[in-house]
């Protein structure tokens, strides 16, 4: 297992070469990174400095684009000399395919933190990038036993955050700069901090740069001491992120004493770390846990009555149900509407499915379409006796 880092100088450079197990340096342009400030030239000549010191520099390319986009940064980047970078991270599939066409000889590494929690969609794209893809950079809210079972099952490297701020919003909007001042450079930042009027003490981190603006959790993610089973289940890489430790002009700080103390005692580091530190997906993920007490307890009191809920309507054109159990149409008697009144269902309504066919017989999980139902809102429900 190893460990990999942004940099932006030098003197990261030099932190990361006395780092243990530090083997691979994450290098983020402005004009590809969401959160990155260095210019084209200052980034290829700080991977070929990676390069001579035996790191494996990466290019971070994690914005998201619309087409002009793309285009306007793929004529820029056919001037570059990727050749010094060892892989290259995307999120955006439009850059992968871009890379897949411009630069195929090198490794891709692939973000897939948001909308890719399924075991299904990874093989998915293990599939579809093949050999070209090199790691994939998992979600810190996959709880532990997801994350082993991924190492374990899927065919590629997997890299998870170690360490690093939680981000809980982001627009690719300039949300700050109105007040603070417009930014006419493209590598101008803007850092504020953020508080609810609830909470007047509870100061969140927020940064905007010219790829938009973020929230950040007042709280670092923190599992350096709870490796030992995602190591003996394959863990390729942990990142350590330190940008907000750092300053403009170095973005690994004491990274080569943290390795260090990685491997000598975290419990230690995470005691003295200087923001608070959790891990709130890492044992499970509860983001769930209170669906069932949001659903209508209408549903639950009538659920061995209910054969189907409306779900959309629109007042004299059409009703469409979604069926909760199997049955046939000549069952359903009753409708439930959500203001407690009972009324019989009219005696010519026609059950059709959603491609105009009459039905007599219904399966669950299906889509039925009614001519208008007077009263019948989303919400209502469809009763047999």
């Amino acid at each position: 297992m190893q460990f990999n880092t942004f940099v932006t100088s030098t003197d990261d450079l030099q932190r990361c070469i006395q780092a243990p197990n530090l083997t691979e340096v994450l290098i983020e342009p402005s004009l590809l990174a969401r959160e990155g400030h260095l210019s084209d030239e200052a980034a290829q000549i700080l991977a070929v400095q990676a390069q001579q010191q035996g790191l494996r520099p990466v290019l971070v390319w994690d914005i998201l684009m619309p087409e002009r986009v793309l285009q306007t940064i793929g004529d820029r980047l056919k001037t570059w000399d990727l050749q010094p970078f060892a892989a290259i991270r995307v999120c955006d599939l439009g850059a992968a395919g871009w890379l897949a066409l411009r630069a195929p000889e090198i490794p891709l590494q692939l973000i897939v933190e948001t909308g890719n929690h399924n075991l299904e969609a990874l093989q998915g794209w293990c599939a579809i990038f093949g050999s070209a893809l090199e790691r994939l950079i998992l979600s810190i809210e996959l709880p532990e036993d997801k994350l082993i079972e991924y190492c374990q099952v899927l065919p590629i490297a997997c890299e998870i955050l170690g360490v690093g701020p939680i981000l809980l919003f982001y627009s690719p909007r300039s949300l700050l700069s109105a007040h603070f001042g417009t930014a006419e450079e493209e590598t101008s930042v803007i850092k504020a901090f953020a508080a609810f009027e609830d909470a007047p003490n509870r100061h969140l981190r927020t940064l905007e740069t010219v790829h938009g603006t973020f929230l950040f959790l007042d709280k670092d993610q923190f599992i350096l001491d709870r490796l030992e089973a995602l190591k003996a289940a394959g863990l390729d890489t942990v990142r350590l992120d330190l940008r907000h430790l750092g300053d403009r002009h170095n973005a690994a700080p004491s990274v080569d004493q943290i390795c260090q103390q990685i491997l000598a005692n975290p419990v230690a580091l995470r005691q003295s770390w200087p923001h608070e530190t959790r891990a709130p997906f890492f044992k499970a993920n509860r983001t769930t846990s209170l669906f069932p007490r949001l659903k209508s307890k209408r549903f639950e009191t009538w659920r061995d009555q209910c054969l189907a809920e409306v779900i959309a309507s629109e007042k004299g054109k059409y009703v469409v149900f979604y069926t909760t159990q199997a049955f046939a149409i000549a069952t359903a008697k009753r409708l439930l509407l959500p203001t407690g009144e009972m009324m019989d269902l009219p005696a010519d309504v026609v059950f059709c499915s959603v491609a105009g066919e009459s039905l007599e017989t219904i399966e669950t999980e299906q889509l039925l379409v009614t001519d208008w139902v007077k009263k019948t809102v989303p919400g209502t429900l469809l009763l047999t006796d």
